[in-house]
């Protein structure tokens, strides 16, 4: 008989928490397809830990003069772009400086404003925001292989006609074709600290650059402000990410590819050509936004002082950051009470939860590679910025 109170009462635990879980998933949530939704009180399966490894960026025979976006190659060289003078920058696995290409201008390997590097199989692809192209360098030379200028078609696209006129983010994906975000806005009226929705159109382009699909997804990119300058009436539609976050994508090994809002721990899965998937969604604790927590998070001081005449949200940004290693493992950060650090989650590309750990705000996560991750960290004595190489273990 006493066995059969015991399982009785395990039972009813089982089903109470299951409810309690049911209850934490959001309304506008819970019609969605193929959703996994985990326990809050998921355990990791793995204990990580990061030994720092090796320092790139300013030595005796280079001088960056301000760090953009960094990539790795598989042979573990380092590739910073260098955004005042438009070149990048290559090291070696232990930081010895290789050599320089590229240079601001209009021609072959020359640059307007290098936002991001990617690596795919043995190219370099630079995406250049400024001109509107990808100029494409082979690894075992690093010289020039070709460029290509990007949606040149676009005008044929009524969507795309409301849109700024330029691409916002340039994802590479693995069979040499591309996936482009462009940004769509409501058009707000000229009103001081006014919020307003933009959205990120998505499109699949062929090896050419031109558009080669209808739209892939539709969906909220982040909230913009109406920003009052000091001293000035102009006012700019300025994108206040600390307080409000944005939409994070990321594209796996297989061109699947998945995005996160700010607002949930919720992750969707889009096939390669843009059909949804599945999801998976963790009970995360929202933080209260105040402007004492505003202040311990190191914001600045020009958004502190206005935070009052701002409509902020309630919380922070339940997620901030999302990458994909090279194991398609995905890396995401959340807002936690301790507003120095993010929590990092390590989950599998199925949702299931690898591992966690705390990581100050002021040293970002830039890539996760070959067993190591890479950090951006700011030397206090000069300011000037650094990528960290430290060796994942995980036990």
């Amino acid at each position: 008989m006493k066995q059969w109170f015991l399982l009785l009462f395990i039972i009813i635990v089982i089903w109470g928490c299951s409810l309690q879980e049911k209850d934490q998933l959001p309304k506008r949530l819970q019609k969605l397809k193929n959703l996994t939704v985990y326990s809050a009180n998921e355990k990791p399966r793995e204990v990580i830990s990061f030994k720092k490894n090796t320092v790139y960026g300013d030595s005796k025979k280079v001088l960056i003069g301000s760090m953009g976006d960094i990539a790795v190659d598989s042979l573990g060289r380092v590739f910073i772009v260098d955004v005042q003078n438009q070149a990048i920058h290559v090291f070696q696995p232990d930081g010895q400086f290789i050599a320089q290409f590229g240079r601001e201008g209009k021609g072959p390997s020359e640059f307007g404003f290098i936002k991001s590097l990617q690596i795919r199989k043995n190219r370099l692809y630079a995406f250049d925001s400024k001109q509107q192209k990808v100029s494409i360098f082979m690894l075992d030379t690093l010289a020039g292989d070709k460029t290509i200028l990007l949606a040149q078609n676009r005008g044929k696209y009524q969507a795309l006609q409301r849109a700024y006129p330029s691409i916002d983010k340039l994802y590479v994906r693995n069979n040499n074709t591309y996936v482009a975000e462009f940004i769509l806005d409501s058009s707000p009226k000229k009103i001081k600290w006014q919020n307003f929705e933009t959205k990120g159109l998505c499109y699949l382009l062929g090896n050419t650059g031109k558009i080669v699909s209808k739209k892939l997804i539709d969906l909220k990119k982040a909230t913009r402000t109406l920003f009052a300058w000091p001293n000035s009436e102009a006012l700019l539609g300025l994108h206040l990410k600390p307080f409000f976050g944005n939409a994070l994508t990321v594209l796996s090994s297989d061109n699947s590819i998945y995005w996160a809002g700010p607002d949930y721990f919720l992750i969707k899965i889009y096939s390669p050509d843009g059909a949804y998937q599945d999801a998976f969604y963790y009970p995360h604790k929202k933080i209260p936004l105040t402007r004492e927590s505003a202040i311990e998070a190191g914001i600045r001081d020009l958004y502190i002082r206005n935070m009052e005449s701002m409509d902020l949200p309630r919380t922070w940004p339940v997620l901030t950051e999302m990458k994909i290693d090279d194991q398609d493992r995905l890396w995401i950060a959340t807002t936690v009470e301790d507003m120095h650090v993010y929590e990092w989650w390590v989950l599998e590309n199925t949702g299931e939860l690898l591992a966690k750990f705390s990581w100050s705000r002021k040293e970002p996560i830039e890539e996760i590679k070959n067993g190591y991750m890479y950090t951006r960290e700011t030397v206090e004595e000069t300011g000037l910025q650094q990528i960290i190489r430290y060796r994942i273990e995980m036990n």
